[in-house]
């Protein structure tokens, strides 16, 4: 019986530091990198994130910030899970682009960015 007791107790040790460590990961897309040549006015990559809207459970925007001062002016693409392509001019060292229609956290599979001009 003390066994049993064990096991449960482990497990449900086990089963709270699981969730606790999953609930604290974070949607953060961390430095990209263009890999081309081209890009010249950023060459050390930019960070994508994106919010969380909790009542509708769904990301309506990507922020990508990061961005050299020498991009100011030109135009920022990006284009989630290989989808309509967003852009923007950038006008300061981040950049705010909204998805519409608004997806899922768990949809989206990847990001894709680049600067031009």
């Amino acid at each position: 019986m003390k066994r049993l007791a064990l096991a449960l107790a482990a497990g449900a040790a086990v089963s709270t530091l699981a969730y606790a460590s999953a609930s604290a990961l974070t949607v953060d897309g961390g430095t990209i990198q263009a890999g081309s040549s081209n890009v010249t006015c950023d060459t050390d990559g930019v960070k994508a994130n994106w919010g969380l809207e909790t009542d509708t459970n769904s990301v309506s925007n990507i922020r990508v910030s990061g961005i050299d001062e020498a991009c100011i002016g030109a135009d920022i693409f990006v284009k989630v899970n290989g989808g309509t392509t967003l852009t923007t001019k950038i006008t300061d060292v981040q950049a705010k682009l909204p998805i519409d229609p608004a997806m899922t956290p768990e949809s989206i599979q990847n990001v894709k960015i680049w600067i031009e001009g």
